[in-house]
């Protein structure tokens, strides 16, 4: 354990159980097939059964609640790893206290059941958001202070307090380890998540982006850093996985070399941002429903040159080329 990974461990998957929490899900459905077909015997806590397609490998599905206690309790038993993927994701407003519940709360709840039952590495799915923006001349890295108040949301906010959580729950032989991916790109996206910029982008005869940026990471990337994380991951560090960097601009272009559409690329430039941004919150004001936030727009302006270089080093990642990664998305 804790050596960088060279493909030479005696890491023996079948020995290896592990839990998938949000396994249903676009990255953690990936990360959990990764595993299966490693040879992992792999148990999946999802909300609702994922649709098996032909030559998927085998998976024990466990429907269930991630706020149950009762359920956590006997999913974690037998096992010898966790991977917790499952989280309330949005850069919105959270009306009903979800945010808190499921990724602090209910992540906490996992902790201690999992140090219980005897499992001997957790490792935590978080996001670029806990890091901070960076400048392509020096990118920000793991240890870089959090800059990014422009997106403080409760996403955000519970995600890094659950960082913290996990951080500090590392200590002898319960290890733990959190990675940070970029935007998260790859087929069988089931919603989609992560993928739906890329989407409707292609569907769209002329793009309208904001002149941000952020870096890519491939599915296949992501689920082996997961699974290199179980015995290479330092207990206690984090990671930041990403691939290359794309302004929202080149990331359009891209997708036309790939489908065809945009026809054009309109770049809204950096003075639009405060009104975007106050025009956004007047609309969730008015229409909860709606999926736009005042965070998501501000986003949209961040430049997230992050470095990769600890996790690609300790972890063994080889990332693909962009495009290679666009076109596996949108076939």
């Amino acid at each position: 354990m804790n050596e960088p990974w060279n493909g030479k461990t005696d890491f023996e998957p079948s020995r290896w159980p592990i839990l998938v929490t949000g396994a249903g899900g676009f990255v953690g459905g990936h990360i959990a097939r990764h595993l299966a077909e490693s040879g992992h015997p792999v148990r999946g806590l999802v909300r609702t059964r994922p649709i098996d397609l032909p030559g998927d490998p085998p998976i024990e599905w466990v429907i269930g609640d991630l706020r149950d206690p009762v359920t956590v309790k006997s999913t974690v038993t037998g096992m010898r790893g966790v991977i917790h993927t499952a989280a309330w994701v949005s850069l919105g407003r959270d009306r009903q206290g979800l945010s808190r519940a499921i990724n602090v709360d209910a992540t906490k709840n996992l902790l201690d059941e999992a140090r219980l039952a005897g499992v001997e590495r957790f490792v935590f799915t978080s996001t670029l958001h806990t890091l901070a923006e960076g400048t392509a001349q020096n990118p920000a890295d793991e240890e870089t202070p959090w800059n990014l108040e422009t997106v403080d949301s409760p996403y955000c906010r519970t995600k890094r307090e659950a960082e913290t959580l996990v951080r500090r729950a590392s200590d002898g032989s319960f290890t733990t380890v959190v990675l940070c991916p970029g935007m998260v790109l790859g087929p069988r996206d089931p919603k989609p998540t992560s993928t739906r910029l890329i989407h409707t982008l292609a569907e769209s005869p002329i793009a309208v982006v904001p002149n941000g940026g952020i870096p890519i990471v491939d599915s296949t990337v992501i689920a082996q850093a997961h699974q290199r994380a179980l015995v290479a991951g330092i207990g206690g560090e984090r990671y930041a996985v990403v691939g290359p960097y794309f302004d929202y601009a080149s990331l359009a272009r891209a997708v036309a070399r790939v489908a065809g559409w945009p026809r054009g690329v309109v770049v809204m430039p950096p003075f639009l941002k405060t009104p975007l941004t106050q025009f956004a919150k007047l609309i969730e004001r008015l229409s909860p429903s709606q999926e736009i936030s005042a965070t998501t727009v501000a986003g949209g302006y961040l430049h997230l040159h992050v470095s990769g270089r600890k996790a690609d080093e300790r972890f063994g990642l080889v990332h693909p080329p962009g495009i290679e990664t666009i076109r596996s998305c949108l076939a």
